[in-house]
């Protein structure tokens, strides 16, 4: 394909790694929530092991971004992967020992390693100009496509791998998939950031830029109501519908499988297309996910409510991550960067969080109702951006 030409090395090498955290992700959102329903002394805290990793990831980020403009990338990359292997050990033992608090510090710890991947994808936008920012960022979340299949594989075959003990298997294989990035990452020759004698524009004008806020809303709001509802989707799939662990694993692998193979496509639609283009389809996907979850509760209908968030989410994503890092100018980049996923995983941990809560005291339907007022607030961003929007 076109979009795979002259593709540097190191963009490659971020794909291999965002493939490998995804596997890592994949394993927490399928069984983490089962998890926090056996060891939580209260039903409310069921989802707080998975949701403390999106809030890790909120806290990783200004920092992860600052540190990347102080030591380079390299550096702290291979520090997020140390910190998602321990924390996946980490959570291996807290499950062998019975214990639900160091399985939530040892989940904030590996969340805060995936919060540094998730400069994967700006550091490979930052590698080329224009137009291909879209296409380099499109190929990292491109990586998260074989940890749809691998990923769900683990969660739900490793379930009873240690005797006696369920779960625990699959937080062991997840820290020794994490462990093989680290010779990836070794391996990467990224650009260090530019420095200039001006910071540029203060971050505030950002927030004054229509385009910019229609960017990060799609992005930060998309990312939100994914989260919310997939969260819960394991939940729902295990304990209320009763279906089994095997139907709870293709559910997310289906899900994960929509998230990331669009961008095979993506970033080449919004060159060709525009990115305002692919934000609307985005917001469609989400809406269409949101009529078919309310249809009924068996497995092909949660499948395919999941697969439509995930192309929803993909669009939203890639295309929203492509215009911050498009209106940020170099010596802008570090902290334009670290800002924008500060708000994202701030939401995203918000979302998370509520997400068991919503679940067990109000119930899926409720939660789908919940959603349409994100996906409203992101349909205003969108028009209010438009003129703006044209020119990316």
């Amino acid at each position: 394909m076109k979009m795979f030409k002259d593709v540097s090395a190191n963009v490659w090498r971020m794909a291999i790694a965002q493939g490998l955290m995804m596997t890592v992700m994949n394993v927490n959102l399928t069984n983490t929530a089962l998890v926090g329903s056996i060891l939580a002394p209260t039903p409310w805290l069921i989802t707080l092991p998975i949701s403390i990793q999106f809030i890790a990831v909120m806290v990783a980020t200004i920092p992860a971004s600052l540190m990347m403009v102080q030591f380079g990338r390299r550096i702290v990359f291979l520090i997020g992967v140390f910190m998602v292997t321990i924390g996946a050990f980490g959570q291996a033992g807290s499950i062998l020992i019975e214990s639900f608090f160091p399985l939530i510090f040892f989940s904030f710890l590996l969340g805060l390693g995936q919060g540094v991947a998730q400069f994967y994808r700006y550091a490979a936008a930052d590698a080329v100009e224009g137009s291909e920012k879209a296409k380099a960022v499109s190929l990292v979340l491109l990586g998260g496509v074989a940890s749809a299949f691998i990923g769900p594989e683990i969660a739900y075959r490793t379930v009873g791998l240690l005797p006696n003990t369920l779960y625990a298997g699959c937080f062991i294989v997840t820290g020794l998939v994490q462990m093989i990035a680290i010779p990836v990452i070794w391996g990467l020759k990224l650009p260090s950031f530019k420095r200039a004698n001006k910071r540029g524009r203060p971050i505030s004008k950002f927030f004054f830029i229509p385009s910019f806020v229609a960017g990060l809303t799609a992005a930060a709001l998309g990312y939100c109501v994914m989260s919310f509802l997939m969260t819960a989707t394991p939940l729902q799939v295990v304990e209320v519908s009763r279906l089994s662990h095997e139907a709870n694993a293709r559910v997310i692998q289906w899900h994960v499988v929509a998230m990331f193979a669009p961008s095979l496509f993506s970033g080449v639609l919004i060159a060709k297309f525009g990115v305002q283009k692919i934000l609307w389809a985005g917001l469609s996907c989400f809406i269409l996910a949101c009529f078919i979850g309310l249809s009924g509760t068996n497995f092909f209908t949660y499948m395919i409510t999941l697969i439509f968030l995930g192309v929803g989410w993909n669009f939203l994503y890639v295309g929203g991550s492509s215009v911050i890092a498009h209106i940020a100018a170099p010596e802008e980049r570090g902290r334009v960067q670290g800002i924008s996923d500060f708000c994202i995983f701030s939401l995203v941990a918000l979302a998370s969080m509520f997400s068991g809560m919503f679940h067990r005291e109000f119930g899926w339907e409720y939660m789908i109702y919940t959603a349409f007022l994100p996906i409203i607030l992101i349909l205003s961003a969108l028009i209010i951006g438009k003129t703006n929007l044209k020119t990316i």
